[in-house]
């Protein structure tokens, strides 16, 4: 089981994304998983985040669902989350 869950919700990142997945992935807490729930995005969001998860597969989920808004993404990735806590940041975050 995962300490930490970090819950992210993004439609149409492309542009922040990958600054906020290396920034999570690069702290010193080694026990996290990365849940990405894209919500139906129509730019590169999904490529971005599936390219982690390819190279991080322990550590980051993707999960691509049509679009919904950001509770139903939210509800998405709680229930994906296995860790003890759970922390929810945008695709924006840093």
């Amino acid at each position: 089981m995962y300490k930490i869950s970090v819950i992210i919700p993004v439609y149409n990142a492309e542009s922040f994304l990958d600054r906020c997945l290396g920034s999570i992935l690069g702290q010193t807490h080694q026990n996290i998983e990365v849940v990405a729930v894209n919500d139906g995005s129509k730019d590169r969001t999904s490529e971005i985040a599936h390219s982690y998860a390819e190279k991080y597969p322990l550590e980051v989920k993707v999960i691509d669902k049509e679009n919904g808004g950001h509770g139903s993404t939210l509800n998405v990735g709680f229930r994906a989350a296995k860790g003890k806590y759970v922390k929810v940041v945008d695709g924006d975050d840093t």
